[in-house]
């Protein structure tokens, strides 16, 4: 299982407010090449969904979540601005 911080939950929580009210698109967490981005999708049936206050704020398949198995998802103050990190246990 791949772990999200509250901060982190609550920082996609207010990406996911931006999108258009009444769509089902979410973030989700894809691997591209080497390397994992956010990217929108549909909720498929062996996701991981990770909610925060009852809203649904991220995504995360079953192969990543396999690749990802105990990494934290954070959030960051950089001075530019927020910023997601993945710590995995390797």
């Amino acid at each position: 299982m791949v772990n999200v911080t509250e901060r982190a939950a609550s920082m996609l929580k207010e990406i996911q407010s931006e999108q258009e009210e009444g769509s089902d698109q979410v973030l989700r967490i894809v691997k591209q090449d080497d390397d994992y981005e956010l990217t929108y999708d549909t909720a498929r049936m062996d996701d991981q969904v990770v909610e925060n206050e009852g809203a649904k704020v991220l995504l995360i398949g079953a192969d990543v979540a396999e690749d990802l198995e105990g990494a934290v998802i954070d959030c960051q103050d950089t001075p530019e601005g927020p910023r997601f990190t993945l710590s995995t246990a390797e």
